[in-house]
């Protein structure tokens, strides 16, 4: 006796027929479990071909399919025993077609028998059964036509979905359909997004790219620079995706199906669904070959896995490998924000991607501003990079680079290959290209080669390289530039090392060295290596030791001084430094410093008395301190001793017999101050409103003079500036040659707006210090002139936090006898936002202390605004109104779509020469810069990094589109 069976997948009311692949070659039934799907099946004795069982909603048997692939059946026993009575047509009876059944089909009830065990059968090695020609061989795809229902069914059945026309066919296989079609993929497929987003924005229901997963924001049109984005949706039964593929369970759904039990080929065909580990397919109509384990599908093909989305015609895939073969296709990825098309696209089993006559670009659909076509193009995603061969780079369609080979990141993970280059052009070096090369050497090591064409001085080659290990970080920075054809033939080169390391347990150790060929160097040809460019190079090594209160420091410290027009420092070869601070009591600590240091200078400088200035010593200096800290709430007190001493031991030169060689000073000061607030409304909001004035008493004493000016220049030490909070140091001077002395008392007020929250709003303060004692005019406090004031200059700071987003802050010195300003400093700075920005200072300082009082009167402006998401403008004017002539000004305009950005900046800036006696002159820029999203930037950023520096403003990212 055969037995025929026929499967219907419970989904939500809803039931279909399922095709995953079999798992065993004598597996008669051609479907497989579906996760949280039953399976319910009928099963009928047939005596011959022209008659059938009716199918009833009583369940004989209930299957699963197990992990090993094998069907785990249960069986109604209530049902063994029961006669099977004949049925009525129903709403849920399959409509028997009649050239399946010429005559009425009598309802039998035959004895029913277990099925027999199935035996394993030894797995087939998977083989492409699909050959090139395959699609002339493919039969048609069956249409999709609604089958001829009387009245009474349709009304009962419509669109239900829940059941089926089944019949025999002459080779004893059942043929099932739908008795009513539902919508197909043809009609859903594409545009079925829209319809569930459409409740978001009236515009989704005319996206012509939902199909691509790419929908427009929902905000008004023109307020953002893309005017969509990709959205992926979320993927389920993703259980076993991490498995091999030859070990993933096919699951498969369609509206109709056809198969043949004995060739194990399944024809599909409305609403295919394929979902294999974390992965699925969809199309109009597929062929699944379970013997061989592979499938193709044709018609409106989607292919979908975390990350990817593919579409096309018609793809060929091998379940044991994962490959799939895909023509005439589309893909996306989400993340990167990346697609493309080819004629052939192949997505391996290890997540590659294989293009064949393809093209990829990073801008949003419908735009092709810029694309890369290649006969071939493979993108690992694994890895983060791509390979394009005979390659040519288009803008808006057009031709405008041809590459044989090109390799490309797709993420921002790091790949060898060609970085973006720069291009600029200015009056001083004409043309100027750069073009770097960028070496992944291993997951700790890289490298960066820059080549550098400069048209009026040569090849400038630079080169960065990063070594990483388990307790140092490294970096080496090389540049050189043979045969300046600029100046006079020269060699220039640039050297720089930087080490940050840990050799052991608190044990620290530090490098920062840099030199260059000469003193123009960074004003002749900057340099696009991390090196820090300032008037004195660094050249520095060091080697610290940390306990838990104590440290000790090794420290050589030399110098390169890149301008000849003020004075080298003084180089400490080497420095030994002890610090410590130990807990005596709750409240009070004692600190203590050693330090040894020799001083020496390696050239000279402009001072008229060499011998003087070239002076070298070693020094000894000891300090120790006594603090006690009273704190209470809304006022507190702090007494504190210091013992203070500098020795010196001086070589050169030789007649320094008049210089004193040791200062010894005690000081002891009384810092104190009250913390006094009030609240109150104004305008219906709450505020705090503090009163915080402050009285620090101090006294300075030595027990002689200390070396003179004339005698020496002093070695680390120089004045403190005026200001308000200077006016409060202990020692008056910077460094540990020179303490001043003084008796004295500095009163200071100051009171702060803050609103509910506990934000400041605004705050001022004034100071001033006033003397009991004259000082000697060699030895003078901040803001002293001739040491025999009575009471120093007032300082006075201001600050306003207008809104959240615009600050202005004011410092200044105010004469004390008729109350005008010697030196005022105004801020003004607005931050609204990564894109806009506006930045104005103004300083007038009249320096009196000079016998011929000079005044300098400065302004600067800088912004940027972001005009619309497209158009942006940055600006820049340093004007020194003193003298009536501009410092650097810098005019730019940028444009900016989804996926591309153009920069545009002239800039004109006057450049001082470290060189001794040259006056400065001008120089002009015109600098063009272009940023592909995905890819990075190449051009010349033509001083914008100036403004960063000067404002603090940083601006977006470059791929922050």
């Amino acid at each position: 006796m055969l037995y025929y069976a026929v499967f219907m997948v419970q989904d939500s009311g809803r039931r279909r027929n399922a095709y995953p692949r079999p798992q065993l070659d004598s597996d008669l039934m051609p479907f497989k479990q579906r996760t949280a799907f039953q399976l319910s099946l009928a099963i009928a004795a047939v005596v011959a071909s022209h008659m059938a069982l009716a199918q009833t909603d009583q369940r004989l048997w209930t299957c699963n399919l197990n992990a090993s692939g094998e069907w785990d059946c249960e069986v109604d026993e209530n049902l063994i025993s029961t006669p099977v009575a004949p049925s009525l047509p129903s709403a849920s009876t399959p409509d028997v077609r009649p050239e399946a059944q010429t005559t009425p089909a009598p309802t039998l009830n035959p004895e029913i028998e277990a099925p027999a065990e199935i035996e394993a059968a030894e797995p087939v090695a998977p083989i492409n059964v699909f050959p090139e020609d395959v699609g002339e061989q493919t039969p048609e795809p069956p249409r999709l036509e609604a089958q001829a229902q009387t009245a009474t069914v349709q009304s009962v059945r419509a669109r239900s979905g829940d059941a089926f026309d089944c019949r025999a066919s002459s080779d004893g296989q059942w043929v099932c359909e739908e008795g009513l079609p539902a919508l197909s993929l043809a009609q859903t497929g594409r545009y079925a997004a829209d319809v569930a987003l459409q409740g978001q924005s009236d515009r989704l229901l005319d996206n012509p790219y939902a199909y691509l997963d790419w929908y427009p924001h929902t905000g008004a049109p023109g307020t953002m620079l893309c005017m969509g984005r990709y959205v992926e949706p979320e993927m389920e039964g993703q259980s076993d995706a991490s498995s091999p593929f030859a070990l993933q369970t096919v699951f498969a759904d369609a509206i109709n199906s056809t198969s043949n039990l004995q060739s194990g080929l399944t024809q599909l065909s409305g609403g295919v669904n394929l979902r294999q580990g974390g992965r699925s397919f969809s199309s109009r109509y597929g062929e699944v070959d379970q013997n061989n384990r592979t499938a193709f599908l044709q018609g409106e093909v989607r292919f979908r896995e975390a990350g990817l989305l593919m579409v096309g015609e018609r793809v060929d895939t091998d379940f044991d490998t994962g490959e799939s073969r895909f023509t005439q296709a589309e893909y996306v990825m989400h993340q990167e924000h990346l697609r493309g098309s080819a004629e052939r696209i192949t997505r391996y089993g290890d997540e590659r991607i294989l293009m064949e006559q393809g093209a990829l670009t990073y801008c949003e659909p419908g735009n092709d501003a810029w694309a890369i076509h290649s006969k071939e193009i493979e993108l690992n995603p694994e890895q983060g990079y791509g390979v394009a061969r005979h390659t040519t780079f288009r803008i808006a369609n057009i031709p405008v680079l041809y590459l044989p080979w090109f390799r490309f990141p797709t993420d921002d993970r790091r790949q060898s290959g060609f970085l973006y280059p720069s291009i600029a052009v200015s009056k001083s070096d004409g043309f100027d290209l750069s073009v770097p090369y960028y070496f992944n050497i291993a997951e700790n090591m890289d490298d960066t080669l820059r080549v550098r064409h400069i048209e009026k001085r040569g090849l400038l080659l630079e080169n960065e390289f990063r070594y990483l290990n388990e307790w140092s970080m490294n970096e080496l920075n090389l540049g050189y530039l043979g045969n300046d054809k600029r100046d006079e033939g020269d060699d220039r080169w640039l050297l720089n090392l930087r080490h940050s390391g840990q050799l052991a347990n608190a044990w620290e150790t530090s490098i920062d060295y840099s030199r260059v060929s000469d003193v123009d160097y960074f004003a002749d040809l900057g340099t696009d290596l991390e090196v820090e460019r300032k008037e004195h190079l660094d050249q520095r090594w060091q080697l610290r030791y940390l306990a838990n209160s104590w440290q000790f420091l090794a420290n050589l410290h030399e110098y390169q001084t890149l301008n000849e027009n003020i004075a080298s420092p003084y180089q400490r070869v080497p420095q030994l430094l002890f610090t410590g601070q130990e807990g005596l009591l709750p409240g009070l600590d004692l600190n203590y410093a050693a330090e040894f240091v020799r001083f020496e200078r390696d050239r000279l400088n402009f001072f008229s008395d060499d011998s003087i200035n070239r002076t070298t010593a070693d020094r000894v200096h000891l300090r120790s301190t006594l603090n006690y800290d009273y704190t209470h709430p809304g006022a507190y007190l702090r007494p504190e001793f210091t013992l203070w001493h500098s020795q010196y031991d001086f070589s050169s030169p030789a007649d320094l017999s008049l210089v004193p060689t040791s200062v010894t000073a005690g000081i002891a000061s009384l810092d104190s101050g009250l913390f006094l607030d009030r609240e109150f409304s104004a305008a219906g909001q709450g505020y705090s409103q503090s009163l915080e004035p402050r009285l620090m008493l101090l006294s300075v004493n030595r027990d002689k003079d200390q070396p003179l000016p004339s005698q020496f220049n002093y070695f680390d030490s120089s004045l403190l500036g005026f200001n308000y909070y200077n006016l409060f140091d202990r020692y008056g001077w910077s460094g540990n040659d020179r303490v001043s002395e003084t008796q004295q008392a500095t009163l200071g007020v100051s009171s702060a707006l803050y609103s509910e929250r506990g934000l400041e709003l605004a705050r001022i303060g004034v100071a001033q210090a006033h003397y009991f004692s004259d000082r000697e005019k060699s030895d003078l406090r901040p803001g002293d002139q001739d040491g025999t004031e009575s009471s120093s200059n007032l300082a006075l700071l201001a600050q306003w936090n207008i809104t959240p987003f615009l600050r202005l802050t004011h410092d200044s010195e105010i004469d004390r006898n008729d109350y005008s300003f010697e030196e005022q400093n105004y801020r003004l700075t607005w931050l609204p936002d990564d894109e806009n920005m506006f930045y104005f200072s103004y300083r007038d300082r009249l320096n009196t202390a000079l016998a011929n009082p000079e005044r300098i009167r400065q302004s600067d402006i800088a912004f940027r605004s972001q005009l619309t998401p497209q158009w942006g403008l940055i600006g820049r004017w340093q004007q020194d109104l003193e003298k009536s002539r501009k410092l650097d000004t810098l005019l730019g305009v940028e444009y900016g779509s989804c996926c591309w950005k153009m920069r545009l900046t002239a800039r004109e800036w006057l450049s001082s020469s470290n060189r001794l006696n040259v006056e400065p002159e001008y120089d002009r820029g015109l600098f063009l810069q272009f940023v592909l999203r995905g890819l990075g930037s190449f051009g010349s950023e033509g001083g914008r990094g100036l403004i960063e520096e000067v404002t603090g403003f940083r601006e977006k990212d470059h791929d922050n589109f």
